[in-house]
């Protein structure tokens, strides 16, 4: 068997189970091939596949079948200037969440050396970006499950940044601690339970509900927590970056208002629900 013949092949099992198939087929045989360009693919259409070539291609393709979002399968997924490794029970980190990065790359000069706090960093994509951009940062980032805790510092490690971050795991409802920030960032749960149940098959089954779910009022449970409860250990100036669900941004806004925030910028989807916000501190408050 051929390229041309297992690509062939592999279109015709996936085409009745995903909207992207001929897309997802070459990225599979692409990266069984080690081959970093799917579309060097094309130019190579006669070469012959191994035995062991063919069968590990198509078992990503049953795995596909099973609906297992392509990075689940790569155990891979590129995000911002990195490759990340996303075979634990993680998020895949999504497009939006690099909108949020460049709204906190625009507010620090360029090399800043900034101290930051990220609350539940799953696979670590957010806490490797910052130390992208702000490349002699110092952090620290938590997740309340081992596994998110393990891939972060497994994505760290990778690129050498494992020195600059204190990971750990920890619940964002009981954590404390008297450090100050120049920036706290978090993409938390911000789903209502009724929401989930409208998710695709391919993510209630293959990532983490609880990353996902925040309560079953209106999704804003973490949202209130970390603005209440974390606005001290941000210093006055410093940055609070969230992403967030739809129709939450009017009561985030007064939330923030309300706890000494100004809303200094955001993002808006092309749906014209805002997906992002970066708010700045300007009063210091007691702690209670």
């Amino acid at each position: 068997m051929n390229i041309y013949q297992a690509l062939s092949e592999s279109y015709s099992l996936l085409i009745n189970k995903s909207k992207t198939y001929k897309l997802d087929c070459e990225i599979l045989l692409a990266d069984t091939l080690h081959i970093e360009n799917r579309l060097n693919l094309f130019s190579n259409l006669n070469k012959k596949l191994t035995e062991d070539e063919i069968n590990n291609f198509f078992r990503t393709i049953k795995e596909r079948e099973k609906l297992k979002p392509i990075p689940k399968i790569t155990k891979k997924k590129e995000f911002w200037n990195f490759e990340m490794d996303v075979a634990k029970k993680v998020l895949i980190p999504r497009p939006e969440t690099e909108v949020l990065l460049d709204l906190v790359s625009k507010v620090f000069k360029k090399n800043s050396n900034i101290s930051f706090l990220d609350i539940g960093c799953g696979s670590g994509c957010i806490t490797l970006s910052l130390l992208g951009i702000f490349s002699n940062s110092q952090g620290e980032a938590f997740d309340i499950t081992k596994e998110a805790v393990m891939n972060t510092q497994l994505n760290l490690k990778k690129y050498h940044k494992l020195k600059q971050v204190k990971v750990f795991k920890r619940d964002v409802f009981k954590f404390k601690t008297h450090k100050k920030y120049d920036l706290i960032i978090s993409n938390p749960p911000y789903l209502k339970k009724s929401d989930y149940i409208n998710l695709s098959p391919s993510i209630k089954i293959y990532e983490p509900k609880n990353a996902l779910v925040s309560d079953s009022k209106d999704g804003t449970m973490f949202y209130n927590h970390i603005i209440s409860s974390y606005k001290n250990n941000l210093k006055l100036n410093g940055y609070l970056a969230f992403e967030i669900g739809d129709n939450q941004f009017k009561k985030l806004q007064k939330l923030l208002s309300q706890n000494g925030f100004i809303i200094v910028s955001k993002f808006k989807l092309i749906n014209d629900q805002i997906r992002c916000l970066l708010a700045k501190k300007i009063k210091n408050y007691a702690l209670q």
